[in-house]
C-alpha cells in the first residue's frame, strides 16, 4: 500500500505539492488544510457561452481559498470548498466565484500556507512513512458472532457483524453444518480484506475451531493469519487487542495504538497534577514552561486560538502530538476540551 507522496516543496511560496495514492491520504490532507489556505488542483468547471446555455464541462486548473473541507468516505473524496482566486484557462474560470475541488486517489494538489508549523509537517511525514506500515485487519469472534475491523492511519474502521445462528439445542449434524457456514462466511470476509495480515481473536474456542477448520481443509486465505485471545467479540475487544503488548510487534509504531498510550499517560498524570487540559490551562502551562507535551485533536487544528497556542509551544520546544478526533482516543480527549498537556 503506497501513501501520500511529496512531489515538491516550494520554499519561496510555502507551497506543498503532493500526490494522493490512497483514501487514507485524503484523511491526512483534511487534517492540514485549513480555512484561508490556497489549494490548487485540476478540476472540471461548467462553462456557459450565453444565458440559457446548458453549458459544457471544461478541464481547468483552479486555486481556491479554502473555507471548509468535507471528507466523503462513501465517494472516497475530499471536498475543498472556497472562492476561486486563480485559474486557467482564464476564459473558463470566474474569479471570486465559489467552487468545490473534489480530490480523489491519483490526484496531485498544491497547498499554500502563510507558514508550515512543524506539527503539520509531521502529519505529512507520518502519512509518507505509512508506506512502510503493515496493512492490518482484525476479526474478533465467539460462538455467536464475528466482527471485522481495519486498523487504518486515521483510526479503526468496523465492518458488518456476522452471526453464527448456532444453538446448543440443534442436533449435532445441523450444528456442525451451521458452524461450517459461519466459518465460511468469516473466511469469505477475510479473503476480501485488502490487508497483509489478519488477527483472529476471541474469548473462547471459536477462534481455535476456526483455525482448525482452515488448517484441516488446507485453505489458503491469501494473507497471514495470526491468533490471539481477547475478552469479547465486540468493538471493545478490538480496542483491547490494539492496546495489548502482545500484538505490538504487528502494529509497530501504529498511530492508533500510540494515541491510546498518550491518553493513558494523560489520565495517569491527572491524579498527580502533571496533566492539564483545556485552552486556558494548557496555555498557562506553555507560558510558565511546565508543559513538555501537548496532545491535541486534529478537529481543532484550524481554530485560530489553538494555532496561536501551538505556535507558542513550538517556539518553546514543546512536543506536539496530533491525534484523530474520530477514533476512541480522540473521543476521550474531546471530553477534556480537545487539548491537553503533560509536564515532566
Amino acid at each position: 500500500m503506497s501513501n501520500v507522496k511529496i512531489v515538491k516543496f516550494y520554499n519561496a511560496t510555502n507551497t506543498l505539492k503532493v500526490k494522493v495514492d490512497t483514501f487514507e491520504d485524503l484523511w491526512s490532507l483534511q487534517r492540514i488544510i485549513f480555512a484561508g489556505d490556497n489549494v490548487k488542483a485540476e478540476t472540471e468547471r461548467r462553462f456557459k457561452s450565453s444565458e440559457g446555455d446548458v453549458g459544457e464541462l471544461k478541464q481547468v486548473v483552479i486555486t481556491v481559498k479554502a473555507e471548509k473541507t468535507e471528507l466523503d468516505k462513501t465517494a472516497r473524496r475530499l471536498r475543498v470548498i472556497g472562492k476561486i482566486v486563480e485559474g486557467r484557462p482564464l476564459e473558463y474560470v470566474k474569479l471570486n466565484s465559489y467552487h468545490t475541488l473534489n480530490i480523489a486517489e491519483g490526484d496531485i494538489i498544491e497547498i499554500r500556507k502563510e507558514q508550515w508549523p512543524d506539527y503539520l509537517v509531521d502529519i505529512v511525514k507520518e502519512a509518507v512513512s505509512n508506506t512502510r506500515r503493515r496493512r492490518l485487519g482484525i476479526i474478533v469472534m465467539d460462538d455467536d458472532q464475528a466482527l471485522p475491523a481495519y486498523v487504518l492511519g486515521y483510526g479503526v474502521e468496523f465492518g458488518n457483524e456476522m452471526y453464527s445462528r448456532l444453538s446448543k439445542r440443534m442436533p449435532v449434524k445441523e450444528f456442525e453444518e451451521q458452524k461450517k457456514k459461519f466459518f465460511e462466511g468469516v473466511l469469505s470476509v477475510i479473503k476480501t480484506m485488502d490487508v497483509d495480515t489478519v488477527i483472529v481473536a476471541g474469548p473462547g474456542f471459536a477462534k481455535d475451531d476456526f483455525k482448525a477448520y482452515i488448517e484441516s481443509n488446507g485453505i489458503k486465505p491469501g494473507k497471514e493469519l495470526v491468533y490471539y485471545s481477547v475478552s469479547n467479540a465486540e468493538r471493545s475487544g478490538v480496542y483491547e487487542l490494539i492496546k495489548s503488548e502482545s500484538v505490538s510487534s504487528l502494529l509497530g509504531k501504529d498511530q492508533v495504538r500510540g494515541e491510546f498510550k498518550l491518553m493513558e499517560n494523560f489520565l495517569i498524570g491527572l491524579s498527580s497534577g502533571r496533566s492539564k487540559y483545556g485552552l486556558e490551562a494548557v496555555s498557562k502551562a506553555v507560558d510558565d514552561f511546565s508543559a513538555s507535551l501537548i496532545i491535541v485533536n486534529d478537529s481543532v487544528l484550524g481554530d485560530a486560538e489553538v494555532q496561536g497556542l501551538l505556535s507558542r509551544a513550538e517556539a518553546a520546544h514543546v512536543k506536539i502530538a496530533v491525534i484523530s478526533a474520530g477514533d476512541d482516543a480522540g473521543t476521550q480527549l474531546h471530553a477534556f476540551k480537545d487539548i491537553a498537556c503533560l509536564s515532566d
